[in-house]
């Protein structure tokens, strides 16, 4: 199952249109200020959720009287942020797949919390992606391959999101690895480039953060 999350941070209209297009998701989710985006181009979303502190009360309004569209209403003192709960919501129904759009831009804290997010589907066997017209950001904690011709823009970074990544190579990018333990204040993994049709990131343990980047034309 495959989920959008259409959350409330800084959401670019074509870039966000593009994904829905190529996703074609089984579900989506409109979180708070997302809503907007949502009402503009006339999606209804199978469920809603925020605190709703940010949204055009217009807008509100009209999804609550979607009598078939669920809405669920928090504090604004809550434990959460809103992409987390909606994350949490994508997972129970069944998601495997969940690409959140809107998750960057504005607030960094926001952002911040978006990102760490990203390892909780990665404890549910199902994958996360943090999408913008730049970067395409997701976690692993195994082993994979990246085929060039599916890779977004010409960069391609690893970072360490746990303590350490322990024993990982990179095979067929531009700067090779072999057995690197690389730690969570380490920058040797940024920028990097795909060179094979095919290249692999191979590690032992931890949890590794994948961004894949372009210059913004």
């Amino acid at each position: 199952m495959d989920t959008i999350l259409i959350c409330g941070g800084f959401l670019e209209e074509e870039t966000a249109k593009r994904v829905l297009e190529k996703v074609k998701p089984d579900c989506i989710i409109g979180i708070d200020k997302g809503l907007e985006f949502c009402y503009r181009n006339q999606i209804y979303p199978q469920y809603i959720l925020g605190d709703f502190d940010s949204i055009d009360k217009k807008v509100l309004d009209f999804y609550e009287n979607q009598k078939e569209i669920p809405v669920q209403r928090y504090k604004p003192e809550k434990d959460a942020t809103d992409a987390r709960i909606g994350l949490e919501l994508a997972l129970k129904l069944g998601s495997k797949r969940i690409f959140l759009l809107g998750a960057t831009g504005g607030r960094l804290d926001h952002y911040m919390g978006n990102l760490q997010s990203l390892q909780v589907p990665l404890k549910h066997g199902a994958k996360a992606w943090i999408i913008d017209s730049q970067n395409v950001i997701t976690m692993w904690d195994k082993s994979f391959s990246v085929k060039k011709q599916d890779s977004f823009g010409k960069y391609i970074s690893f970072l360490a999101m746990s303590e350490k990544v322990e024993g990982i190579t990179l095979k067929g990018f531009k700067y090779p690895l072999y057995k690197y333990t690389m730690t969570n204040d380490d920058g040797i993994g940024i920028s990097n480039e795909i060179q094979e049709d095919t290249a692999y990131v191979e590690f032992e343990s931890g949890i590794l953060l994948m961004i894949m980047s372009r210059d913004k034309k």
